[in-house]
Order: structure tokens, then sequence, then C-alpha cells
């Protein structure tokens, strides 16, 4: 990747020597859509237990992960979350929510992945979900799209029926949850793949507008109560 597609920007104060936590982070690392109505971070659906979260959902830091699995930027922090869940999660203090923003006018299998996802969740085991995804990314790494016809190989590593997946793909069973996911990333102001939100503990709640690197990342939890 060019230098120019790794600068960040991160405007506002970020005062972490104060703990002043109630920023929004902007990074250029974005897949952006056109016409994102502006939101309110307020209308952030609460975290219901059935949704996919890797960590402790009473964790003191919770990232909110809206994301189009196509997208080369939510390839990238998808490798950022699992580090940090792998170095904090253990501790009880950061737990990480994958919800889906699939941008269909940029990545044409985007739903399909997303709908595909949950499928394989209802039909693998508990972490079939995450697997699933990491094999599409590892597959189709940075802007490459993967294509659905690979669905075969993916799920056969993951030990789901292949009978049981096809039926529940063609009949859109999760439809109307990737709907509601992607409906609430546009209330709460997501333009962009990634788009997240982050929850701390006695905080206001903050934006991560897309990719930002491991280190920012750290540093807040690490400041964090």
């Amino acid at each position: 990747m060019d230098m120019d597609r790794r600068a960040w920007l991160i405007p506002g104060a970020i005062v972490l020597a104060g703990i002043i936590l109630s920023f929004t982070i902007y990074s250029v690392r974005t897949t952006h859509i056109l016409g994102a109505p502006e939101g309110d971070v307020g209308a952030l659906r609460p975290i219901h237990p059935n949704e996919h979260v890797i960590g402790d959902p009473e964790a003191s830091v919770i990232i909110v992960e809206y994301a189009d699995i196509d997208s080369p930027y939510a390839k990238e922090f998808q490798q950022t979350l699992a580090q940090l869940v792998t170095e904090y999660g253990p501790t009880g203090k950061v737990a990480w929510v994958y919800r889906h923003f699939p941008l269909i006018d940029q990545h044409r299998y985007s739903v399909e992945h997303a709908e595909a996802a949950e499928c394989v969740a209802s039909l693998g085991n508990r972490t079939a979900f995450w697997r699933f995804i990491d094999l599409i990314q590892a597959n189709a790494p940075g802007s490459a799209q993967f294509n659905p016809s690979g669905y075969p190989a993916i799920i056969a590593q993951l030990g789901v029926d292949a009978t049981a997946f096809n039926e529940c793909l063609t009949s859109n069973r999760f439809s109307a949850k990737v709907e509601a996911d992607f409906a609430n990333a546009l209330e709460i102001g997501a333009d962009a793949s990634p788009y997240s939100v982050l929850l701390i503990e006695g905080r206001e709640p903050a934006v991560i507008n897309g990719s930002v690197p491991y280190a920012t990342l750290k540093e807040i939890v690490d400041a964090a109560p």
C-alpha cells in the first residue's frame, strides 16, 4: 500500500493523559458510501446476548463494529481487533461485537457474504461465524472480492453441512437480520466500512470511522478504567 493511503487523520483533541475518551477518530483508510445521513451514536442498538461477540459482553471496553466482509479496510481492522481481543479478552477488559454493513454498490457479493456468515453461524460451532469471515478474507486479501462460488470449499473446512447451508442461503433466512444491522449502522451515522462505536464504561461513546492501527487502540484500552 502506498504511503499516502497509510496516512492517519485524527481530528479533535485526544487527551489520553486526562482520560478524555469522548472523541471521534477518523481514518483515511475507509470504504465510503455516498449520501449517508448524519446519525446519532445514541441510536446504537443495545447488545443482545445472541450477537456475535468475542470477549466478555460486560467488559469495560466494548467495540461494536459494523463491517462489509469484502472491504479492504475492514479486512485490515479485522486483524487489529483480533489482536486486541487476543491480548485483552482473557482479562475480561475488552469485547468485540460484529455487525453487518454490506456496501452492495461497491462489493457485489457483500450482502450474500453477510447472510452466508449468519447461515454458517446457525449451522456450525460457536467459532464458525468468525472462521468463515477469516477464511473469506484470507482467500480474497486486500481489494479482492471473494466469489460465492468458493463457498463450498470454505464450509467444508468448517464442517458445515453443504445441503443445509445452501437451503439457508437460498431462502434468505437471515436477510432481515442483515438489513437490521445495516439500518442501525445508518442510524448512528455510518458512512464507511468499517465503522465502529467504542464503548468505555463511564465515558461517552466514541466513533471509530475506518481502520486505525493497533497501537492507537491499545493506548485507549490501557487508559480506560
